[in-house]
């Protein structure tokens, strides 16, 4: 895989249908792909792309007994969210572009010696009959500049291609080409992420389980990603005032 894994820069802009369907060919190809773990259902890729020395990583797997809407749920409910990641320091939206694309901000809490660290990050989110995306990439954002006590982190391409299965279960693909930047060494980062990767689907099928009991009791009718009527109001993007540079 020689070229970048995406074009989308640290300006906030729209995410188009021709993104969605890039992020989809990434989570569907077969070119360029190594396999690095084969386990249990849970299948770890790496590539190497020429944008960064840190590797894009694919994980691939179907949630047996878990419907795609209620992954799809899991992976958006930000209240649901802080019950069950317990290295989230914190983690809000800081506005709304439109219907289908926000921007938020998360912090980690990392083991000593490593630093804290936290993203700005613009997330974007297609729904079709039995498929689901939801992609996020770093940009900037004039009110969250770099935050003391924590090394902002980059996100050149984070999402999820989810996708229904005849009995009911759920194809499930997660691609990450992270940089946790500060003094990690780029290897230091792809072992890492090849060795947490099948912990991250062993969560998600856990606290996914859990999910429409805790929703009845939490704002059931709270959904924003599905109701575009229950977000706050959109930011225009020439408010925003970021530049590439910056």
């Amino acid at each position: 895989m020689a070229q970048p894994v995406t074009n989308l820069g640290v300006v906030p802009k729209l995410a188009t249908d021709e993104d969605f369907d890039h992020f989809k060919k990434l989570a569907e190809s077969d070119d360029g792909w190594t396999r690095q773990y084969d386990s249990n259902g849970i299948v770890v890729w790496t590539a190497t792309t020429e944008n960064s020395s840190i590797k894009l990583l694919r994980v691939q797997h179907v949630f047996r007994d878990i419907s795609t809407e209620v992954l799809y749920d899991v992976i958006h409910d930000p209240d649901y969210r802080r019950e069950w990641d317990e290295h989230m320091v914190d983690g809000f939206e800081i506005c709304t572009l439109d219907a289908t694309n926000d921007i938020g901000y998360y912090s980690v809490a990392c083991p000593f010696p490593v630093k804290n660290r936290d993203f700005v990050n613009m997330r974007s989110w297609r729904v079709t009959d039995n498929e689901y995306i939801i992609f996020n990439h770093s940009v900037r954002h004039k009110d969250h500049p770099d935050k003391k006590g924590f090394v902002r982190a980059f996100s050149f391409l984070t999402g999820y291609l989810l996708r229904a299965q005849e009995d009911g279960s759920c194809g499930f693909s997660y691609l990450t080409q992270t940089d946790m930047k500060g003094w990690i060494p780029a290897w230091v980062t792809n072992k890492a992420a090849v060795f947490f990767a099948p912990k991250i689907v062993e969560k998600l099928d856990k606290v996914s389980r859990g999910y429409i009991e805790w929703k009845q009791q939490n704002k059931p009718e709270w959904k924003p990603w599905l109701h575009p009527e229950q977000m706050t109001t959109p930011t225009p993007l020439e408010e925003l005032a970021v530049s590439e540079s910056s």
